[in-house]
């Protein structure tokens, strides 16, 4: 590793440390200063209060059904992409894919425009709403298991299961899946319900939107992060989320730790025979894609649907219309709500500002734990956990850090541009930045760079002539993704954000939808936003899906 190299792997990991330690930290201590230290109290306090009271259980039972009802959903799914042979593959992988890359705020609209008139029904039966909520997780997530099993199964060697057919053990289907495919699949599964867990568990949006009077740990630290951490008010407040942060950070580590274990077993059993020597044709699989297709489909329409359906205030005209009422009601604002045209620009501004930072800091990170893996492997995997963490904090708990902890230093800090949502994007997707580019990095052949040498080509010549250009596919998917997940960002933005001017697309779409329902350009305004979120989330997505390799096995 040469000096240059070592003094910008050096840099990035003092800058990337000093992001998401420094705002944690000091808001850590800011709630400590009111709360005082004693962690037992912390965690009792959640079932003492009334605003914290079963939100604990409620959060991992909905989780773990959330995960159930996935597997049940999504790995017949991949069966049938993995195993047989489609016309259109590509289509119909991105098709089902799409979901777990659209904003949750989205779904959530679109979930809603679904289920009763303008989604107030299920707030009135508690099991519409709770089963509501757990095949939202799955249409979210089901995308995990396409990702983590289709893989497997589509470079799975058919002569394997045809010599297993010829053994007592393998002569009934029964026996084949518990001999064969289970022990297969088992790996890919545990991993995609891993992450499944870790999704459902830290819903937000969803949880807001579906569920009634029911919060999770997410949600309600987001609800009482207004009040949190000021001594001599709601001090109670400051318990609750120190409780729950403990509570939630614990599980969404083991859950990561036992997810990453996983998934590099399940990289290491891959195959590699090629699929179309492993696929075949059978109609039947048409009875789970079809289904399937119009499964992942349904939400995204219905949110473009709904924001030209406007309720009727006359009942004698029946119960909706159809109009741009809700587009017009969208674009021009008013006094509550700013137009959709500062939305835009303030999400795109946020975007691009991640952009130039997340990027370089996330491939610079990679490239410094490359390295070290080379020269001192334990010091590599450390950096590698390390820049995990963000993913066991939780959106709603990375807002709060950054609004206590930088609002701690400089209180004029919330009301410039920069200071809060932007450095909450930062935070939130460096570590995916990381994730892309490391495998890539992996598996770059450095014999490109040592023949390069061999003919005297300068270091900044290898960089950008050779590496670079061999490195363009994870780079380009790397700034979709974040690019995408700023502009969809919802949970650090609720907390950061909602009482600022800088708006963004969905804070925006919340605030519509949570305008009262006697305006009946509530609903389809908040649609009209979100169908605007929708396609420029579908731009990104078809861009990375050309220069995403399917066969990698992972979520991205």
């Amino acid at each position: 590793m040469n000096k240059l190299r070592r003094f910008i792997g050096t840099c990035s990991i003092v800058t990337y440390s000093a992001i998401i330690l420094v705002p944690i930290t000091l808001a850590i201590h800011r709630l400590v200063s009111v709360a005082g230290f004693n962690p037992e109290l912390w965690v009792n306090s959640l079932s003492q209060n009334f605003i914290s009271a079963g939100v604990t259980n409620f959060t991992i039972v909905q989780a773990i059904a959330s995960t159930i009802a996935t597997i049940v959903i999504g790995l017949p799914i991949a069966w049938a992409l993995g195993r047989y042979k489609w016309r259109r593959e590509a289509l119909y992988r991105s098709i089902l894919t799409l979901p777990f890359v659209i904003p949750s705020i989205i779904a959530a609209m679109g979930i809603l425009s679904i289920v009763g008139a303008h989604g107030i029904n299920i707030r009135t039966n508690e099991s519409t709403w709770w089963w509501t909520l757990v095949l939202s997780h799955a249409w979210f997530n089901m995308a995990l298991f396409i990702r983590f099993c289709e893989p497997l199964l589509s470079s799975m060697d058919p002569v394997l299961e045809e010599q297993l057919r010829l053994l007592p053990n393998g002569r009934t289907r029964l026996s084949r899946i518990k001999n064969l495919w289970l022990p297969l699949l088992m790996p890919s599964v545990v991993a995609a319900a891993s992450m499944t867990f870790v999704f459902s568990f830290t819903s937000f949006a969803l949880v807001k939107w579906i569920t009634v009077g029911n919060n999770t740990l997410e949600s309600m630290m987001a609800d009482v992060s207004s009040s949190a951490g000021i001594v001599g008010y709601m001090e109670s407040s400051s318990d609750i989320v120190l409780g729950a942060s403990m509570i939630q950070f614990s599980i969404l580590l083991v859950s990561l730790w036992l997810a990453s274990v996983i998934q590099h077993k399940h990289r290491a059993i891959l195959t590699h025979s090629r699929p179309e020597h492993s696929k075949r044709t059978n109609l039947y699989g048409l009875f789970i894609l079809i289904p399937a297709l119009l499964f992942a489909l349904a939400p995204l329409i219905s949110v473009l649907v709904g924001s030209f359906r406007i309720r009727n205030s006359d009942p004698m005209m029946g119960d909706f219309t159809w109009g741009f009422g809700g587009w017009q009601a969208a674009v021009n604002g008013g006094f509550s709500f700013p137009p959709l045209t500062d939305g835009i620009f303030n999400s795109l501004g946020y975007a691009f500002f991640t952009l130039l930072i997340a990027l370089p800091l996330g491939s610079t990170m990679a490239m410094s734990i490359y390295d070290l893996e080379k020269i001192k492997p334990r010091l590599g995997r450390l950096l590698d956990v390390f820049t995990m963490l963000p993913f066991a904090l939780s959106a709603a708990m990375i807002g709060l850090g950054v609004l206590i902890g930088i609002i701690k230093i400089n209180p004029s800090a919330a009301y410039q541009f920069w200071a809060l949502p932007a450095l909450a994007h930062i935070m939130l997707t460096t570590p995916f930045v990381v994730r892309i580019m490391l495998p890539a990095l992996r598996s770059y052949d450095r014999k490109f760079d040592e023949t390069a040498k061999v003919l005297g080509v300068k270091p900044i010549d290898r960089l950008l002539k050779i590496k670079l250009p061999l490195l363009k596919g994870p780079m380009v998917i790397s700034s979709v993704f974040i690019l995408a997940m700023s502009l969809g960002e919802f949970g650090a933005s609720f907390v950061v954000a909602r009482n600022t001017d800088w708006i963004t697309l969905p804070l925006l779409i919340d605030s519509w939808r949570g305008k009262p329902m006697k305006d009946p350009f509530a609903a389809p305004a908040s649609n009209a936003i979100a169908s605007v979120l929708m396609v420029m989330t579908l731009i990104l997505f078809m861009i990375a899906e050309k220069f995403r390799n399917n066969r990698e096995g992972g979520m991205f």
